[in-house]
């Protein structure tokens, strides 16, 4: 078993939100809206694969919190391309439309 710093384990925790899967596969913010009231927001993402997916986060904010938090608990699903991502976004999340035209 292969033992990780400190550093190396923080390291993982801090980029985990940006991880489709969680696996050891980078991935990247494309795009990102977010609705009209400010408070909820979306990410579309893509890994170094070339596989897309979005991510529908909320802001915390109480006081000593003040982060975007996943509303799913699930891994977001997978598209073949961006353009895949957005529809998925937008027929699943009731003010995509309004803000992705």
């Amino acid at each position: 078993m292969i033992k990780r710093s400190l550093g190396a384990r923080l390291f993982r925790v801090l980029i985990s939100p940006f991880m489709l899967d969680h696996s050891s596969e980078m991935v990247s913010v494309v795009k990102t809206v977010y609705a009209p009231d400010g408070k909820q927001r979306i990410r579309f993402l893509r890994t170094d694969g070339g596989i897309f997916g979005f991510q529908e986060e909320g802001f915390n904010d109480k006081l000593l919190d003040m982060v975007w938090q996943p509303l799913s608990k699930e891994p977001p699903e997978e598209f073949a391309s961006l353009d895949a991502a957005i529809a998925s976004a937008k027929a699943k999340v009731l003010w995509v439309p309004l803000v992705l035209h």
